[in-house]
């Protein structure tokens, strides 16, 4: 092994043991318990929590929870729907799926937040040396490599997606990998169906991996044209159909519950929709955001990412173009160079073009949103740029330098300081662009490593950010608080159920409880069909006949919230509270808290807010006064508002949030509200402040 191997080998191990010893994570878990469970303390050791980040924070990593907590059994017997925990995320559970989920074995073997560590860093650590193995093929020198291969890892589709589809994208080099080593035919066909096993079964997530498919068999067919010799090319298609067939069989019960849901088994993408925006930001890294990740054009964060890196622009710039010719005259170079370009083009096409999702049935693509095909057009581009550089060559010079930046400035002017004029992020790139180009620019075979690095110190930095190092030992070995003991004494009083608002998807059941909030892969359509039999079974088949993020809440009847968000009325499994009806107070009360309009319905207002009660939550009431008056019940329900002790320097507690619902006649709301608390303890009542536009209905005197 050559020494740059060892020092490689022997920075991943330091890195490695750090990483791991210190349990750190890409995890933003951490808000949900400040925000959701109260617990202010747990911060992550560097960067911040994304709220937006839901799918690994809400979902993925309560339920890796959740399979700890059951004993990593197939079955949930934590949850109240009782589900089947082979679903698309990949879990620890201990049955023959386990041999193709190498990242997680750790589990049962010792405490799970090392094992949650070991899995995420050895995530990072194939997408590191896959990528770094894959550019090599197609020309890059080691160095070259390594960089390009952080550079990759340092854009926004990587970054803003990466804790919860990082294993997706880190594991597709792995796939094809073994056709470019020395190796016979069978021994690659092995590791091929393995990690294709393993690719499939750690993340199952269909428009990425069969997009990034797409670009496995372009480069292969780019790359090695003799895996394409009719012989061969069964052995290989007989070794993609056992591996599909084996996580087929391993999901087989997922998939054919969920071929059956409006959602996700009834989407169909067509073509387009991916707009000059995001091309942009091909180019220019940061134009659809700014420094602290606030999107300038509409979309969330995560939405907006893509494989955008300024290597690309760079090297078109200082291309050496005189040799253009060397790629033309030789036949290998010009057909993989027009290979990888033709493979981009195509899916390129599919996501600007209006096409008809008819069209792309033969490639699956009809089960590929447009925009969840930029990480696999982004690699394609990559190796593009990349393969042009090292067949033509780089010429650095002042004129070409210039060039580069007065484009890098006018890119940045007319498309990033119209949408933010104090947003000047994207002119970062020109301080490493300079400094290394004075570096580079006397040692020629060192000019694309020049380039490539100083792409990746822009990434680095603005991307970089964006995903916390957050110990993972929180997650798993959590320590009671005020908030979640209290949501324990009601789980008990609701017969071993919790129903609590605003525990957001599967995080309650993480925690331990048997929680109606819930994340439902695949719905429980029995358990819909028994507790709202009332309803229409096509309105039913409707609201829950889908993935779902499943949310109690005080409301009229079951609601779709959006296309994975079902509400559902509290009342239907709790006794819920009432607050007092009162038709007087008396003036002079003191004033403290306030609420607001929380959601209209025809025939209701639901409010929330929070009061200054000084008891326990069981001591809280709430005596509410409208005009007209309401005839009808007022359900109460207390909520978790981990601001108020924040705010307050501890002087109010997070469980001094409440929601009511106020019934009305249809479309005839309350003209005037007056909301008073009322310590149950102490006796002691206080009026709480209106929004604006809502007045307070006046004291009457007997």
């Amino acid at each position: 092994m050559s020494s740059w191997r060892w020092a490689c080998l022997g920075l991943w191990l330091v890195a490695a043991l750090v990483y791991i010893g210190n349990t750190w994570s890409p995890s933003s878990y951490a808000f949900t318990l400040k925000t959701h469970y109260g617990y202010q303390d747990i911060e992550p050791t560097l960067g911040k929590a994304r709220s937006i980040r839901a799918d690994e924070w809400a979902v993925v990593t309560p339920l890796t929870q959740a399979t700890v907590r059951n004993h990593f059994e197939r079955y949930n017997k934590t949850s109240l729907y009782q589900e089947d925990l082979r679903i698309n995320y990949g879990l620890p559970i201990a049955d023959w799926g386990m041999a193709f989920k190498p990242t997680m074995w750790l589990y049962g073997l010792v405490n799970p937040a090392y094992a949650y560590s070991f899995h995420w860093f050895a995530i990072f650590a194939l997408f590191i040396t896959g990528y770094a193995f894959l550019f090599r093929q197609f020309g890059a020198s080691n160095t070259t490599a390594m960089l390009l291969s952080f550079g990759l890892y340092f854009t926004g589709f990587s970054q803003f997606w990466w804790n919860e589809k990082g294993p997706i994208i880190a594991i597709f080099p792995w796939v094809i990998m073994p056709f470019w080593l020395n190796l016979r035919l069978h021994w690659q066909l092995i590791w091929f169906y393995y990690a294709a096993v393993f690719w499939l079964l750690t993340n199952f997530y269909p428009p990425v991996q069969i997009s990034l498919a797409f670009v496995g068999l372009v480069l292969l067919v780019a790359g090695k044209p003799r895996l394409f010799q009719p012989r061969t090319l069964v052995w290989v298609a007989l070794a993609a159909a056992l591996a599909a067939g084996t996580a087929g069989l391993y999901l087989y019960d997922y998939l054919s519950a969920t071929s059956a849901t409006i959602y996700p088994g009834s989407r169909h993408s067509m073509g387009g929709g991916v707009s000059d925006r995001f091309m942009l930001s091909w180019i220019f890294p940061s134009v659809n955001f700014s420094w602290v990740y606030n999107s300038l054009i509409g979309l969330n964060m995560s939405e907006i990412g893509t494989v955008g890196m300024y290597y690309y622009v760079a090297v078109l710039f200082f291309l050496d173009y005189r040799n253009i010719g060397l790629l033309w005259r030789d036949t290998s170079k010009r057909r993989m160079f027009l290979v990888l370009l033709a493979g981009f083009m195509v899916q390129f096409v599919w996501m600007v073009l209006p096409i008809p999702s008819v069209f792309g049935k033969v490639l699956l693509w009809d089960h590929v949103e447009p925009a969840r095909m930029q990480y696999a057009s982004g690699v394609l581009l990559t190796i593009i740029v990349l393969y042009a550089a090292n067949v033509l060559g780089l010429a650095l010079s002042l004129g070409r330098l210039l060039a580069l930046s007065a484009f890098v400035v006018a890119g940045w002017w007319i498309f990033k300081h119209p949408l933010g004029p104090k947003r000047a992020e994207d002119l970062f790139f020109l301080f490493p662009l300079i400094v290394l180009y004075l570096l580079a620019r006397k040692r020629k075979v060192q000019s694309h490593e020049a380039l490539a690095l100083a792409s990746l110190v822009f990434g680095a930095v603005l991307f970089g950010r964006f995903n916390p190092l957050q110990s993972a030992w929180p997650i798993f070995n959590l320590q009671p608080n005020a908030v979640v003991k209290y949501l324990q004494e009601q789980e008990k009083k609701n017969d071993g159920v919790l129903v609590f608002p605003h525990l957001h998807a599967a995080t309650a059941n993480g925690l331990g409880f048997r929680s109606l909030s819930h994340t439902n892969a695949v719905p429980p359509m029995a358990f819909w069909d028994q507790h709202f039999a009332d309803i229409p079974a096509q309105e039913r088949n409707l609201i829950f006949n889908r993935y779902a993020h499943v949310s109690p809440d005080l409301m009229p009847g079951p609601r779709l919230q959006q296309t994975d968000g079902v509400q559902v009325p509290m009342d239907r499994f709790l006794k819920v509270a009432h607050a007092d009806v009162v038709t007087r107070f008396p003036e002079g009360l003191p004033q403290e808290g306030g609420f607001d309009l929380n959601k209209q319905y025809p025939n209701a207002l639901v409010l929330h807010g929070w009061a200054g009660w000084t008891s326990d939550p069981d001591a809280h009431g709430l005596e509410i006064m409208t005009r007209p008056p309401t005839e009808d019940v007022v359900e109460l329900t207390p909520m978790v508002r981990s601001d108020l002790p924040l705010n307050t320097q501890q002087r109010i507690s997070a469980l001094n949030g409440f929601k009511v619902m106020i019934p009305h006649a249809d479309a005839s709301p309350p003209q005037c509200i007056t909301l008073i608390s009322l310590d149950k303890r102490t006796g002691e009542r206080k009026l709480l402040n209106n929004p604006a536009g809502l007045p307070m209905c006046q004291p009457e005197t007997p």
